[in-house]
Formats: structure tokens, C-alpha cells, sequence
């Protein structure tokens, strides 16, 4: 038997290796290309410190229905194994049609090691394609031990200044290679022979400092030469005191090696930059400038007015991590054409958007003149910049001119929200030019692309991109201007689908579901900011953003370490969540649907809701984060986790309906817009109840003359549920209002971003004009109009399904989602009763397209009958629309819309 079992193995592997010799025979199908590998998320990145790190690429072919079959890849310690296909790993032929998220599953990666990789798919047709180009990854420094630096500091400290760090050293010898790896706390600027090292600004991103400190790797080869002179310039950032680790590795050709530390920088001075802080903004004298800083000197004494000695410093407590989020950098410069003159001597620059980032100022006048420059989102009546809505953030930046001819300056460790800059103390009149707007967030890539017939709606869409960009710098804020600018989750709760439409947040959100682990005690509970600098724990309820951070980050990126990596705190808060229910319900609420309008708040100048009960929401959040942790225990192979989570999603759904469903309104809690909607979104209402609850929910709407009533969550959940259940004349409807509260009446007022509240004010209340928790109409757009939506079976856009909603009022709706699989489009028109819907799906994906239809049976695409098109199959009819898979490929329907 034994022998028997043997032989029949044998076999099998003889078989499997015939297959795939055969396969390594095939010849590559001329049109089929792999491009855009990736490493976690990234292009080529060196510092990673992801063990375990992921891969994806895109398949690219001009045919239809191309659709892998399976993948191979090779990982290797050089390009000449790679090219041999040895190396480390070799995954072999693994039959799966995944294409992102795929984990590293070889020896153990060793730090500092740059590895090669190439990956080749097979195709469902019998295609196979070349070997792609190599890609690349580096590891960092992934054992604390690896750290050879010591933190150091300036211990006496000047409070708010700017210290140089220093040191020089020479070198003979020709380098092969040269690694850097520093942070500076708060923010750092690093300079080799007076150049700076890369392209970051405000550098590394916050974080919970006595759990996580970022740094950055960079390739310092080409900045060496003979003699080196170091200088690191470290403002308090975040952080409040400047302290600095770094360390640099050269190899040379010879094989010989050498290590520089930041004990090699501890001659320290001052500069220029008399304070900067992130609120209040920077002070510069000219005058103190000293150009011999950046050459190759030692002063000659350390302990004078000048220079002083550098300390060997505490750590801040946390363990050193590689910043895998896109750096923040300068993304584009505007130069303002407008400028008043409100007051004599008084110059406003107007630059037509609200945005985030600081101003470069160019002037030429007289030694020890003093030239102030105040940001702001609002003008007083009079012209000049109303500050109020800033609070306790003074938003001024002080220049104090050397009178050296022509002088242009600009921050470095500070930036501000404003639309408007105010300039005094000008010599003469400024003109065009004088002043440029720099323009500052994390650099995540655009992705997405919306565009209709109402102008409006695209007024809107730029609105909310305006929005989000103004609030990448690190973390999500919620605002850039105010004394705030901090990482709230229960604003992300509904923000995260819009941002990911808009922009590639692959890197940027596994960052920040790290920055909400780094605040979760014991006990399971997490805190309603992250980074923990105010608020309240634990967090409210509505924080489901920790959990949606994780699926999402799977259900659009097919990232399926973050969901590992995070499982157990992901757990813990829902266990916590769970631990404060009285008879199934959540016993406390802070914010709820925070901010409606104010008719519908719990008082004046109160953002809580009158009507929505608090613990309604905590309860429906308890419920919804539930059922995602079951969905993540089956994900993980935790199958008693997966029972218990759905059965306390069970449960609590079961509370929810018994204290607030009424029988005799037919709907939930005070039967508003709000709970209404929440509870359809929510998957909790009774069959037999939703006609009721819908018609509910579409009359309400009616009553307050198509204009919503909810806050900053049940606004995404309204918008939604409309749509789904068959009134989409009404979501659009809300859509396009001008008047109070809407997206329109913001814009009709002057907004280009979204406000923090649906009415316009100015005082220093809750009066962001910068603010994009109101923003989740954008996913409606993608979702609704465009009708692309992913597919939580199949992540990463290994299927997905374009349904959209055609509204009487647009003439066309078009755009576009650049996903993990490649660029999908939907664009739709009608004329004449006929539908022309246009898509566009990427290789190796498989959509589910609904072609809105009164003559589902009339349907074409390119001309012939649908269901008999090439990579076309019909699955049906359902709610007016002829159902189709299609794989990849350009397909273009028509079909009759009206009998």
C-alpha cells in the first residue's frame, strides 16, 4: 500500500513537472505585457521594513477577456540570478488569478539587502506572458539592533528655534554604495555639501512618539565627494524639542565599509529661524544667516555664543519604523493675480482656492526691514484677512531682511490653510510674482477622474478633491488651518471611500491604521484622534473607520497583511464596544451624526443631533463593525471567531430593532432622514418593514423640499440608500440644491472646500472652511452615477460590477478609477431615448455591467446583439437593466431607455 502510495505520488509529480516544463515551453503571447510591479504599494522602495512584504503588478493586452490563470514569481539577490530565475524564492506556478497583495513566502529577508524580482503570468486562454522587467526592493534597518546611532540633542535648548546639527568628513576612497537613514523630531531637513537630501518637506510624519518613529531611507551615492560637510536642520515639529538619529553607511569598491552616526554631528548652532511652530508659523532674520555653516569647517570652539555641543539624548520611546506613506512634499506652485490694497501699506493676495502649504515671498529693500505675512480662509468686510476661525493658531509668517539686493524666502517646519495671504510691511508695491503659493500635502497619486452635464456636480467633485488634498500631511487631518489639523476618526468613518476614488491611499492608509493601533490600551480602547493628542477615550462608537481602514484597504487594494497584521486590536475595540452594551445597546455617544443642520441640533450652536439618538448610532456602528470582524475571522481562518462576531452582529441587530423600530411611523427612532437611512445602509431592516422605512425616508425628504437633514455620517448613508432603493430623481435632486444646507449653497457663498458645518460662519467656533467630512457625496458620484463599486469576494478588482444610475436631468456622466488592476472607465449619454454606455475593464478583471434598458432584449454592444458579443455573457434581467459579465476589454452598449 505503502509502495502503492508512492508510486501514485510519483506519478503526480512527474505530471506536475511535464505541465509546467510545458508551460516554461509556451511561447509568450506577443500582446500580453506585465507593468507596474509594486512592493508594497510601491515602486522600487528601499527602507522597507515589512518582513513580509506584498507584490502586485497589472497585466496589459489589447484583446478581450484576458483573465490569469496563474503567476510565478522570482526573488533574487542580484539582477544576474534573477535573470537565471534562481534566487531566494521561486514561488513556482501557483494557479490563482490575483495580481495584488500576493505575500513574500521565502527565507527570511535580511536588513539592508536590496532584492531583485520579476514575476510571468499564464492566461485562462492558454496565453503566457515574458518575464516582466525587474523590480526592486530594499529592506531598512528591521532589527532595533541595527540602530548603531544614538538619539542626540541640544540639552540646554532654545525654546522654538531651529538646531543645526553638524559634522565633516573626507573620504578617498570610490564609493559603491551609500545609505542614509535618519529622523529628525519634530521635522528635519538633511544637507550634504549644501545640498538637500531629497525632496520631502516636514519630514517624517507624526506619530505617537513613545510608540513609533518614522524615518526615511535615501540613496546618498551621488551627493558624497572628497570632503563632506553634514548639517541637519531640526525644528520642534510635532514632537516640541529637536532631537536627532541618523546614521550612514558607505561601501566602498574595495570592499571596505564605514559608518557615520549622528555622534559625528555634534556641532550644533542656531540660524535664522528665530521660532517655528506648526500653528503659529515662522519667524526669519535674514541678517543672522550665515553662509560658512554649509563649508567644511570645525568651529574652534564648541561651548561659545556660537556653537555648542550636541548631548546624547533619551529616545522618545518609540521603536524606529520605516515611513511607508508617499513623503509630503511641494506638488505644485500657484502665483496669485489678484491683489488689493485694503489698507495703505496693507496688500491682500487672493489665491482663488483654499488650500494648504505656505508662501514664498520675493523682496528687495533695506537691512532689518520686517515683512509679516498672515494666512487666512475669510476677508472682513473691509478687505482685511479675518483670522477668528484660526482660534489659538496666529498663521504668521515674519521676514526680516538681510537688504542684500533681491531676497526670496520661504517656510521650512510649518504650513498653513488659507485662500487669502496678507502682506505687510512692504517697501513699495508688490506685483504679480511677488508672492507664490506653494502647495503642500503627502504626494498619494490622483486615481480618479468624474465629469457631467451639470456643471454643478463638477463644481462639487473639485470641491471635495480641493478638500482632501488640504488634509494629507501625515495623517487624515481635519482641517489644515485651525490650532486642530489632527487625525479624527469618526470623520474618516464616511471619508475613506471618497479619498480612495480620488487618490491612492494603498501606502497612505496602512500608515494611519498603525497611528490608531499605537493608541489602544489594554482594554481594547482607542482614542477618537490619532495620533493621541486631545479628545476622549474611548472613542466614540462612530469610529468604525479603524476597522473599514483594514477592509477597505482589502476590498479596494486586495492588502491582505494589514487585515493579519492588525486582527487582534481590531478585535479588541469591538470586544470593548461589545463590553458597554446595556440589553444589546451601545450605552454611550458623544458625537453621533454630527453636525446637521442647525434647525436639527440638540441646541444652539450644538453639532450633536436633535433627532438621531447617539446610541442608536453606537449601537448600528457596534453592529456594522461586527460583522466586519466576522468577515475578517473567515478572511484569517478563525472560524470560532467567525461564529461569534456574526452571532453578536445578530444580537445587536436584534437590539437595535427592539428599541428602535416603531410600528406606528414605520420607520426608526424619530423616523428621520438619519435613522432611516442608517438602518437600510446598515442591512438590519426587516423585509417586510422596507417600504415602509424607504417611503419614510423619500417623503421626509420631500417635506424639507429635497434638502437633507443629517450630519457628517447618515449624509453618505441618505444619499446611498435613495439611490439603492429606487429614488435616485430624489438623491439627485439633493444633490444640485443651492440653497441652505447644501453642497451648492457652500459653493453659491464662495467655498471652493467644503465647510465643517452646512451654514457659513467666521467665528472662532467650529468654522473650518477646509473640512472634509461632508465630502462623501464624491463616492456617490463614483458609485452611483459612474456606478463603479468593487467587490469585497473578489478584492482588488478581481471582479467588481459598474451599475449606473441614469437621472433624468444629465445629459452624460463619464470618469474614470485607476485600481490595482489597471484604468476602469464608465461614461454614459443618452439622446433620443437611447443609451449609450461606454466602459472600459482592465485585464485580468471581470465586471458585472448593468445597461439601464426599457428593451433589455434591444441591447447592442458595438453593434451586434449583447449577448452574443465577443467576452459577453447576459445573466438577466433585474431592476430595468440588462445584467452582463464582461472581462477585459472596451465594450459599447446601447439600449433604448424609453418604449
Amino acid at each position: 500500500m505503502k509502495k502503492q502510495l508512492l508510486y501514485g505520488i510519483g506519478l503526480l509529480l512527474a505530471g506536475c513537472l511535464g505541465m509546467m516544463q510545458a508551460a516554461g515551453r509556451q511561447a509568450p503571447a506577443a500582446d500580453l505585457r506585465i507593468e507596474g510591479l509594486r512592493c508594497e504599494y510601491a515602486t522600487d522602495p528601499i527602507g522597507l521594513d515589512v518582513r513580509s512584504p506584498q507584490f502586485s503588478w497589472r497585466t496589459e493586452s489589447q484583446r478581450r477577456g484576458v483573465l490569469q490563470s496563474a503567476y510565478q514569481i522570482v526573488v533574487a539577490r542580484s539582477q544576474e540570478e534573477l535573470a537565471q530565475d534562481n534566487g531566494v524564492w521561486n514561488s513556482g506556478r501557483i494557479e490563482s488569478s490575483r495580481s495584488a497583495g500576493i505575500r513574500y513566502e521565502g527565507p527570511a529577508l535580511s536588513s539592508k539587502e536590496r532584492y531583485y524580482w520579476k514575476v510571468r503570468v499564464w492566461t485562462t486562454d492558454g496565453g503566457q506572458s515574458d518575464w516582466s522587467a525587474a523590480g526592486s526592493f530594499e529592506m531598512g534597518l528591521l532589527d532595533e539592533k541595527d540602530w548603531v546611532s544614538d538619539w542626540i540633542a541640544y540639552v540646554p535648548g532654545k525654546p522654538g528655534r531651529i538646531i543645526y546639527f553638524k559634522g565633516t568628513f573626507c573620504q578617498q576612497k570610490e564609493v559603491e554604495k551609500a545609505r542614509l537613514y535618519i529622523s529628525g523630531l519634530g521635522y528635519y531637513e538633511m544637507y550634504i555639501n549644501n545640498r538637500k537630501v531629497g525632496d520631502h518637506v516636514l519630514d517624517p510624519a507624526q506619530s505617537s512618539y513613545d510608540k513609533r518613529v518614522y524615518y526615511a531611507s535615501y540613496d546618498v551615492k551621488d551627493y558624497l565627494s572628497q570632503e563632506n560637510v553634514l548639517l541637519v536642520a531640526v525644528a520642534p515639529g510635532w514632537y516640541g524639542m529637536p532631537k536627532l538619529r541618523m546614521q550612514m553607511e558607505i561601501a566602498y569598491t574595495d570592499g571596505s565599509a564605514t559608518t557615520l552616526t549622528a555622534n559625528h554631528l555634534r556641532a550644533v548652532t542656531t540660524g535664522p529661524t528665530v521660532y517655528s511652530t506648526v500653528f503659529d508659523g515662522e519667524l526669519y532674520d535674514a541678517r543672522l544667516e550665515a553662509p560658512d555653516i554649509y563649508k567644511p569647517f570645525v568651529p574652534a570652539g564648541l561651548m561659545n555664543k556660537d556653537w555648542g555641543l550636541a548631548h546624547i539624548a533619551d529616545s522618545p520611546g518609540g521603536k524606529m519604523v520605516s515611513q511607508k506613506m508617499e513623503p509630503i512634499r511641494v506638488v505644485d506652485t500657484l502665483t496669485p493675480k489678484i491683489i488689493t490694497e485694503p489698507k495703505p501699506g496693507v496688500y491682500v493676495f487672493d489665491t482663488e482656492q483654499n488650500l494648504a502649504g505656505w508662501a514664498s515671498l520675493t523682496v528687495e529693500g533695506e537691512r532689518g526691514r520686517e515683512i509679516t505675512l498672515k494666512f487666512a480662509e475669510t476677508l472682513y468686510d473691509d478687505g482685511l484677512v479675518n483670522q477668528e476661525n484660526l482660534r489659538n493658531a496666529k498663521a504668521t509668517d515674519t521676514y526680516i531682511l538681510k537688504g542684500e539686493g533681491v531676497e526670496t524666502w520661504e517656510p521650512k517646519f510649518t504650513y498653513h490653510g488659507f485662500r487669502y495671504v496678507q502682506v505687510e510691511g512692504l517697501p513699495h508695491a508688490p506685483k504679480v510674482g511677488d508672492i507664490r503659493v506653494k502647495i503642500v500635502r503627502n504626494a498619494v497619486a490622483p486615481v480618479g477622474k468624474f465629469h457631467c452635464s451639470n456643471e454643478l456636480l463638477n463644481r462639487i467633485h473639485r470641491m471635495v478633491v480641493a478638500t482632501e488634498a488640504s488634509n494629507l500631511h501625515g495623517v487624515p487631518t481635519d482641517c489644515p488651518q485651525r490650532d486642530e489639523r489632527m487625525g479624527w476618526l469618526n470623520d474618516l468613518t464616511v471619508r475613506i471611500e471618497q479619498a480612495v476614488y480620488n487618490f491612492d491611499f494603498s501606502r497612505f492608509y496602512a500608515k494611519f491604521i498603525d497611528d490608531i493601533a499605537d493608541t489602544q490600551h489594554e482594554d481594547g480602547t482607542i482614542t477618537c484622534v490619532a495620533p493621541y493628542r486631545f479628545g476622549a477615550r474611548p472613542a466614540d462608537p462612530v469610529s468604525a473607520s479603524y476597522l473599514l481602514l483594514a477592509w477597505k484597504s482589502y476590498e479596494y487594494y486586495g492588502n491582505r497583511n494589514i487585515i493579519r497584521d492588525h486582527y487582534d486590536g481590531l478585535k479588541g475595540w469591538v470586544d470593548y464596544l461589545a463590553s458597554r452594551t446595556q440589553d444589546g445597546i451601545v450605552d454611550y455617544s458623544y458625537y453621533g451624526d454630527w453636525s446637521p443642520p442647525t434647525q436639527f441640533a440638540a441646541a444652539p450652536g450644538s453639532a450633536v443631533s436633535r433627532d438621531t439618538p447617539g446610541q442608536l448610532m453606537s449601537t448600528g456602528y457596534l453592529y456594522y463593525c461586527a460583522s466586519m470582524l466576522s468577515k475578517m475571522a473567515e478572511l484569517t481562518g478563525r472560524d470560532s471567531d467567525k461564529a461569534r462576531y456574526a452571532q453578536l452582529a445578530e444580537r445587536t441587530a436584534e437590539a437595535f430593532n427592539r428599541t428602535y423600530w416603531n410600528e406606528q411611523t414605520g420607520g426608526y427612532a424619530a423616523n428621520n432622514q438619519a435613522a432611516n437611512s442608517f438602518a437600510l445602509f446598515l442591512g438590519i431592516v426587516d423585509e417586510t418593514r422596507i417600504p415602509r422605512v424607504v417611503k419614510n425616508l423619500a417623503d421626509d425628504v420631500e417635506k424639507h423640499d429635497y434638502h437633507l437633514t443629517t450630519g457628517n455620517l447618515c449624509t453618505k448613508y441618505l444619499m446611498e440608500m435613495l439611490t439603492r432603493y429606487g429614488h435616485a430623481e430624489t438623491a439627485y435632486r439633493i444633490a444640485t440644491q443651492t440653497t441652505y444646507p447644501s453642497w451648492g449653497y457652500m459653493l453659491q457663498n464662495g467655498a471652493t472646500t467644503l465647510w465643517e458645518r452646512w451654514e457659513y460662519a467666521t467665528g472662532d467656533e467650529m468654522n473650518s472652511h477646509n473640512h472634509p467630512m461632508m465630502g462623501s457625496i464624491d463616492s456617490w458620484f463614483y458609485k452611483y452615477l459612474l456606478g463603479i463599486v468593487p467587490d469585497a469576494e473578489h478584492p482588488g478588482f478581481d471582479r467588481f460590477t459598474i451599475h449606473p444610475y441614469v437621472v433624468d436631468d444629465l445629459e452624460f456622466a463619464e470618469g474614470e478609477f485607476n485600481s490595482v488592476k489597471g484604468t476602469i472607465r464608465s461614461g454614459w449619454s443618452k439622446k433620443n431615448g437611447v443609451l449609450s454606455l461606454n466602459v472600459t475593464i482592465p485585464a485580468n478583471s471581470v465586471a458585472t455591467v448593468y445597461v439601464p434598458s426599457s428593451r433589455v432584449g434591444s441591447i447592442t454592444e458595438s453593434g451586434k446583439n449583447a449577448a452574443k458579443a465577443p467576452s459577453v455573457r447576459f445573466l438577466g434581467e433585474q431592476d430595468g437593466c440588462g445584467v452582463f459579465e464582461v472581462g477585459s476589454g472596451d465594450y459599447r452598449f446601447r439600449s433604448t431607455l424609453k418604449k
